[in-house]
């Protein structure tokens, strides 16, 4: 048994198992704010494969790019979403002619869409409602924790204890800041979720200097190899897998 995972940009990638195909907060805009966004999405929306599951952690436009679902979305693909996220898919005409059905999960509550089981977790991000969520998406043997856009917290600890134990964490190393105010993790917060945790392995996402920053409004100072960097220094067992946009890894149980 195992599991596909391509990094298209961000937080978003393809997870691909056992014959099913999956996106992690689709985003495929050419701005952000209005600021311009400096990396293509690893595969263009046009050679996608078909996609069965969208699985959203929250509604900020970068992490649920309502046009790209509009594009690759037909009648039997179905998202997995936080609390609003069928309200808002039906606002923007989505639901019922691009997506078949929405499951909006709070913290601790799951749905099994075969081949996969998606438990969403609490987490830490900025606001406002609704709140994000994160997702434990059990692949067979095989457990994937996503963490979107999400700060460290106290939230990691309540993963490790109430989740089976994580093969492969997709965490965000960016360290956006607002003001000077930290709304995702950066490079070190990342290798501490990995102590919390104890994953086999650590794919960074949500990378910084995908789009301008505006100090002091904004700053994105994390960067893939910072991850990597301290990861080792850190002397954890997990295995840092750094991928470039349209590079994938195929994990085996």
């Amino acid at each position: 048994m195992s599991v596909r995972v391509t990094l298209l940009r961000t937080s978003c990638l393809l997870i691909e198992h056992a014959g099913a195909t999956a996106i992690t907060d689709p985003w495929f805009g050419r701005s952000m704010r209005g600021l311009p966004v400096f990396r293509k999405p690893g595969i263009p929306l046009d050679r996608l494969p078909r996609i069965d599951y969208v699985f959203a952690s929250h509604l900020h436009p970068d992490h649920f790019d309502r046009g790209a679902v509009r594009r690759f979305g037909h009648d039997r693909m179905r998202v997995v979403g936080t609390v609003g996220t069928g309200f808002h898919c039906a606002k923007v005409g989505l639901l019922p002619r691009k997506i078949a059905s929405v499951h909006e999960l709070s913290p601790w509550e799951a749905v099994t869409l075969e081949p996969f089981t998606v438990t969403a977790t609490p987490c830490e991000h900025t606001g406002p409602p609704p709140p994000e969520v994160n997702f434990v998406i059990q692949c067979g043997d095989l457990n994937v924790f996503f963490g979107g856009d999400c700060r460290f917290s106290d939230a990691f600890a309540q993963i490790a204890e109430r989740s089976p134990p994580i093969d492969i964490a997709l965490l965000p190393i960016g360290g956006t800041l607002i003001f000077g105010h930290r709304t995702t993790m950066d490079p070190r917060d990342a290798v501490d979720a990995c102590r919390v945790l104890k994953p086999r392995y650590a794919v960074p996402i949500h990378e910084g200097g995908e789009w301008m920053s505006v100090p002091p409004a904004s700053r994105h100072p994390g960067r893939r190899h910072h991850f990597a960097e301290a990861l080792e220094a850190s002397g954890l067992p997990t295995e840092a897998v750094v991928l470039d946009p349209g590079e994938g890894r195929t994990f085996e149980a």
